[in-house]
């Protein structure tokens, strides 16, 4: 009779989060992919600050817009100023 007791009691609660709060009604739920998600936006939020403020990119930057003020002062003509671009880009 014990066994049958204990049986019944494992049935009327098998444990923390598969209490029917999942999709199909016997799941974890969504506390499975909110950390996921969690995770992949403050990783990708660090990578896309990392990029952002790269000394790299702050030079190519500046090194753009002495290349752009040239061009408006008349100092180059547009085909100098877009082989000029492609170098600094990489593309020449």
């Amino acid at each position: 009779m014990m066994a049958e007791l204990a049986s019944y009691a494992t049935y009327a609660h098998p444990g923390p989060g598969w209490d029917g709060g999942g999709w199909d009604g016997g799941g974890p739920g969504w506390w499975v992919i909110v950390p996921i998600v969690f995770w992949v936006a403050v990783l990708s939020a660090a990578g896309y600050l990392i990029y952002r403020f790269s000394p790299r990119r702050a030079a190519r930057s500046a090194a753009e817009r002495t290349l752009a003020e040239r061009f408006a002062r008349g100092e180059i003509d547009a085909e100098e100023l877009k082989h000029r671009r492609s170098v600094l880009r990489g593309k020449g």
